[in-house]
This record gives C-alpha cells, sequence and structure tokens, in this order.
C-alpha cells in the first residue's frame, strides 16, 4: 500500500471537540488502472517494517527494519524524522519495547552451534540507550559455569513503575559472580534446572540479578499481577497440565484447572481482576469447544462470568502490564477496548480510518500521540501516528511495510469451506489473481499452499508468498487441514497421529473441491509448502500423482523417524512425540523419503544450511533417495538462510526458483 499515491479510503474530516481532525492525503484517481505485477524483488524484501513502539515521551519510535537485507534495530526521531541505525552484530532483534524515554529493551535471536549435532536457536536479552551507547547483555554469560540457558528474554514483568528492573526466567542454575544473587539448590539434573525456572529480578542498567521466585513444583512459565508480584504459574508433570495460583493473604498456593496435555483443552491466564486478587481473567473452551474470555474465581476453582465470546471464532484477549485492556473477535476488525483511555482513543482513529482494523500499540504519557497499527483486507500494513503535539491533531502514516504495492495489486482472500471425506467440514482461505473475475467460470492454474506447523492456522491478510503466487496468476488455495488451531478443541485433536493420513487427506479432498468448483483447471495444480506444509507438498506427491502437476516443498520435512530422533534430544518430547506418533511402522509407510519410488512428478526441494528448526539433513535424504531411484530432483540448498527465510536474499533466491519451476510445470498445453 502506498500512501502518499493511494490514500483512497482515508480521506477525511472528523470534527472533534469544534477542532478540524484531518489526514495528510492525496485524492485517489477516478480512472481505472490496468494491474502490473509488481517484480518478484518487491514481494521478496523483507517488510519495512516488523515491529515499532513509541517511547513514553512520545519523542522517538523504535523499529525492527531492514537494513542490507536484514532486520535491524532502527530509532527514528520524530521531531527531525531523522533515524540511527543501532548494530547488533550476528544477532537480529525478535522484539523490542521501550523501559524509560530513552532506555531499550530488546530480544535477540542467534543460531547456536554449543551442540554441533543438535544446533539451537537461542537468544538474549539486550538493554540499550536509544543513542545506541551503554549497550549491555543483562545476562553475563561469566555467570555460569555449566550451561549458558539457551532462552534468555522470556519477561514475566516489566514492572512498570520501577525504571531499573525487570522479572525474568532464568533456568535455576546457581550463578557465580558478586553481582548476581541466587539461592538455588544444586539438587536435581541440569534438565530440570532448565525445565523448571525461577524468577529473577534484573537492573537494566547494571546487569545485576537477584532470584526472587525459586522453582515452584513443576511450574515451566510463570506470570506477575500487574504490580510485579509473581503470582501464577503453569505446571506440567507428566501428561497433567494445572495451574498454580499464590494468594496474596497468606501465601498459600491453589492448584486450578488440572487436564490433560494434547487433550484441546485451553485454559489461558490474561491477567488478575483489579480490586480482587483472587481472580483472573483467562481465556478458556469449556463451553462447547469455543475459545472465550472470562472472569475466573481462584479459590473456588470456577468462572464467574463471560466476558467476551464469538462462536464464529475465537476471542484474542489483548494485554498491557498485567491489565486486560480490551480483546479482539476477527481479525479484519478492530479491537474491543475494555480500558477507557484506550476505547475513547479508538473511537476516534476508528471514524478516521474506518475500513480498516486499527490496533492501539502504544500512548504517549501525556496523551499527545498515540502510534496505531493499521489493515485493510489483504493490503500491506502500516504504523500510523495520531498527533496532536502541535495543537491541531494529525493522523498519518510513519512507516509502511511494503510501500511500493499498490492497492490494485492485491490479491483478495475468500474464506471458504468444503467438506472432507468422512463428512468433517474443512475450512480454507481462496485467493484469485487480482485480475480474475469472480463468477467467471475460468479455470486456472492454482497452487494448494498446506500451512507449517501442523498446529497453527491461516487467516485473511498480507502474505507475501500468496500475494507473489496470485500475482503470477496463479488461484491459491489453503486448506486449514485437521489438526489445525483456531476450529475448537475437537479439530484440533483429530489431527493428532494423522501425518500423512486423514490430515493429507483433507488436502486431497480440497484439491477435488476446487476441480468441481470450476475453479482450477485439473491438469494445472501443483502443491507447494514450508516445513509441515513441506511435508504435505511432497506426500500429495506420493499419494496423489494424478492430482497434482508438481510440488514444491520448502525446509520440508520427509523423515518422520528422523523428527522423532531430534525431538527426543529436546526438552518437551513427551508432550509433542505423541502428536506426531511412536509407531515405527507408520512412521516409516508415511515418511515421504520411504516412498519415492510412488513419486512421478517433477519436485523443486529448497532447504537452508543454517535451518535448525527442520535440519538441512531432512532435504539431504530425501534428494539423495530420489537419485539413487533415478528421480533427481531440482535442489535449491542456500548457503545462509534459516528456517523462516529471515534474510532477503534467501527470499528473492527462493520466490525466483518456485517461479521458475512453476512457470515450466504449469505451462498450459
Amino acid at each position: 500500500m502506498n500512501f502518499s499515491r493511494a490514500n483512497y479510503f482515508f480521506l477525511f474530516t472528523v470534527w472533534m471537540l469544534s477542532t478540524s481532525f484531518q489526514a495528510q492525503s492525496e485524492p485517489a484517481s477516478a480512472v481505472p488502472q490496468v494491474v502490473k505485477a509488481a517484480s518478484v524483488d518487491v514481494y521478496a524484501a523483507l517488510p519495512g517494517v516488523s515491529a515499532a513502539h513509541l517511547s513514553p515521551d512520545g519523542t522517538l519510535l523504535a523499529l525492527i527494519a531492514p537494513v542490507k537485507g536484514r532486520n535491524a534495530l532502527v530509532v527514528r526521531n520524530l521531531s527531525d524524522n531523522k533515524s540511527q541505525v543501532i548494530t547488533t552484530g550476528d544477532f537480529e532483534p525478535k522484539w523490542i519495547i521501550w523501559k524509560t524515554n530513552r532506555r531499550l529493551l530488546v530480544g535477540m535471536v542467534f543460531y547456536s552451534l554449543r551442540n554441533p549435532l543438535n544446533p539451537t536457536v537461542d537468544t538474549r536479552l539486550i538493554a540499550i540507550d536509544a543513542d545506541g551507547s551503554n549497550g549491555l547483555n543483562l545476562i553475563n554469560p561469566d555467570l555460569y559455569s555449566t550451561y549458558i540457558p539457551q532462552t534468555q528474554d522470556t519477561i514475566v514483568s516489566l514492572l512498570p513503575n520501577d525504571e531499573n528492573h525487570i522479572l525474568i526466567e532464568l533456568p535455576a542454575i546457581a550463578r557465580e559472580l558478586h553481582n548476581s544473587l541466587s539461592g538455588v539448590s544444586q539438587i536435581g539434573s541440569l534438565d530440570s534446572k532448565i525445565k523448571y525456572p525461577e524468577v529473577v529480578r534484573v537492573d537494566v542498567n547494571t546487569g545485576r540479578l537477584e532470584t526472587i521466585a525459586h522453582q515452584h513444583g513443576n511450574v515451566v512459565k510463570w506470570h506477575a499481577d500487574a504490580a510485579g508480584n509473581v503470582r501464577l504459574g503453569l505446571e506440567l508433570d507428566g501428561r497433567t497440565k494445572d495451574f498454580q495460583v499464590r494468594s496474596l493473604s497468606n501465601n498459600s498456593w491453589y492448584t486450578i484447572q488440572p487436564h490433560e496435555v494434547n487433550s484441546g483443552r485451553i485454559f489461558n491466564p490474561v491477567a488478575f481482576v483489579e480490586g480482587n486478587p483472587n481472580r483472573i481473567y483467562v481465556q478458556s473452551n469449556h463451553q462447547n469447544g469455543a475459545v472465550a474470555l472470562y472472569e475466573f474465581d481462584v479459590p473456588t476453582n470456577s468462572f464467574i462470568r463471560t466476558v467476551a465470546d464469538n462462536p464464529r471464532g475465537g476471542v484474542d484477549p489483548i494485554e498491557r502490564d498485567g491489565h486486560l485492556i480490551g480483546y479482539r473477535l476477527f481479525s479484519n476488525i478492530s479491537p474491543v477496548y475494555l480500558d477507557a483511555t484506550y476505547a475513547r482513543e479508538a473511537k476516534v482513529i476508528n471514524k478516521a480510518l474506518a475500513d480498516s482494523s486499527n490496533d492501539i500499540v502504544d500512548l504517549s504519557t501525556d496523551g499527545k500521540r498515540v502510534l496505531v497499527h493499521v489493515t485493510k483486507g489483504n493490503e500491506p500494513s502500516a504504523f500510523w501516528l495520531l498527533d496532536r503535539s502541535t495543537g491541531r491533531p494529525v493522523l498519518s502514516p510513519v512507516v509502511e511495510t511494503y510501500p511500493v504495492l499498490e492497492p490494485s495489486q492485491i490479491a483478495p482472500t475468500r474464506l471458504v469451506s468444503y467438506k472432507a471425506r468422512d463428512g468433517l467440514d474443512i475450512p480454507a482461505l481462496l485467493t484469485l489473481p487480482p485480475s480474475y473475475f469472480f463468477g467467471s467460470g475460468k479455470q486456472i492454474s492454482f497452487v494448494v499452499l498446506p500451512h507449517g506447523g501442523p498446529t497453527a492456522h491461516d487467516i485473511p491478510g498480507f502474505d507475501y508468498q500468496v500475494q507473489f503466487l496470485a500475482s503470477r496468476g496463479y488461484g491459491v488455495f489453503q486448506p486449514q487441514f485437521r489438526g489445525s488451531t483456531g476450529y475448537g478443541a475437537a479439530f484440533e485433536v483429530a489431527g493428532q497421529k494423522q501425518w500423512g493420513l486423514a490430515m493429507q487427506d483433507d488436502v486431497t479432498d480440497g484439491t477435488h473441491w476446487l476441480v468441481n468448483q470450476k475453479l482450477a483447471d485439473p491438469t494445472r495444480i501443483a502443491i507447494v509448502g514450508s516445513s509441515y506444509g513441506g511435508y504435505a507438498a511432497l506426500m500429495g506427491a506420493v499419494k496423489e500423482p494424478e492430482l497434482y502437476r508438481c510440488a514444491v516443498a520448502i525446509a520440508p520435512v520427509t523423515d518422520l523417524e528422523l523428527l522423532i530422533e531430534r525431538y527426543n534430544n529436546f526438552l518437551f518430547s513427551d508432550i509433542n512425540v505423541p502428536r506426531i506418533g511412536t509407531d515405527s511402522a507408520k512412521l516409516v509407510k508415511n515418511s515421504p523419503v520411504q516412498n519415492v519410488e510412488r513419486i512421478r512428478i517433477p519436485l523443486l526441494l529448497v532447504h537452508g544450511r543454517k535451518d535448525y528448526t527442520v535440519p538441512v539433513a531432512q532435504t539431504e535424504v530425501m534428494d539423495k533417495a530420489l537419485r539413487k531411484a533415478g528421480k533427481p530432483a531440482e535442489v535449491l540448498y542456500l548457503e545462509e538462510a534459516d528456517h523462516y527465510l529471515s534474510r532477503g536474499r534467501d527470499r528473492l533466491d527462493t520466490l525466483k526458483a518456485v517461479e521458475k519451476f512453476l512457470s515450466s510445470n504449469l505451462a498450459e498445453h
């Protein structure tokens, strides 16, 4: 979306307290334009911003934005719009937040070879001033003699009323230097010390650490209330999950809502209720499987009232500093705010930007500036600033994700559903090329694009891969096969142990639906996917060689036994492995690498050599098996790529390879 040239839906005048309130925009042209596809470089580029936060005084904007093809930390002064790039070496920023008007906290990610046989994705927590000075790795690695924590950026509380400290989780391992106070007992295995963390208070200026909450039972994740009291923990005991809640009156612990892991049961604490320390707001699906928002009483272990429900979807709460400030019902509409200040600002913004979904990201402490995340349909999102600092309120974009793309180049997405062979309703997303007239009856080339996860789901909105494919004239179909999240507990549980089985059948049935609806040309359908989606693409090639013309698998799982073997090297494997299954015969039967003789269509395999989520060995064994069977695939190894193609160069190489491969194999005969 290019706001400077095509603000077609942001031209408005709003009266507020007798003050003219105007957006900076230009009238959209009334002359229809021919849709011209953008170059592949546009879609491959990293978004112009992936995170933005306003400093408490409203003068600075901290961004995660691309610099030379990699995400970096950027700070922009809103008074002169000058930006400064803050270098972070080999680390890349994962999240940012302001601690004070000038001090930033940054969660960093990097790829570690601490164990060359099982590389990991590690995180670090950095505090740094807005001008790039006084940078500090808050967890000094010299504190640890036996094990340097892999994850160091899990925030428990930002302690908003304390400028110098925050609360984080760390493994319960003794620290050895004088600036660290830890009463950790060295009883128990290293795994248990890592698995069941303690809560540590961190000085963001000196890095001094002090343990304030020790391990408790089998708590694996901690929560604090708005005042910073550590009061709630998620406990995992074997295959049982519950929550431990500490009473403020007598420090006793309550156990609430025990249930079996992988049962599909959802119970997620959000925030403690203000004015009633024994009650918490929670997400739960205990009624009819749909996730709703409730007020819950801890001593009686009971639900008191429904705050918000949504039979047609879920309810996503919005929490800030331990307070429930609102919730979202659908991704394409603005949130409902319960907090009076947020609600007042939202009313003004939503009136001005009526056709978009507007999320308030930050409010300056003086109320003169509001940072808003704005999305409209499938168009790329942007961050806007409501600025009252000069007296006359102005609402305008401050940073965009894909500024080169025009609204006319964006393909719309429809929500559809179809019946699986066993009668189960399967949701799906259908995206047709921008120039396609729905209902024309024209059957076109299609890409079936199952998502990764597989415990995930797709939602409408800008997706660079979907929009790239649609811009090249392909329809894109995203089946939300059983096992996907977001459609209720029973639907998610139905996918357990169904890799290559019912989950794959759902994808196949969706492809047949496309043909029966006269949307897809049955002779020109490809199946493409990443991660689990790459596995599904390969299994589509194995099981349905007559249905698909070709297949593309990006960072795919190809050998389920190899996947299980890797999972068993990490914590919580007892939870993750049962979702896939442990029956060796079934794992072999449903592994693409064991079924290469059944593949008769062209394949493109793409994998990064620095993928530590699904290691490149998964593609290497598939590549070797295909060559041995005399069925070599096209293979693209990306030397520096991770699992998510986080660098622009890797996205570009991948999209170019996919475009060439699909053009060659889906051409009309």
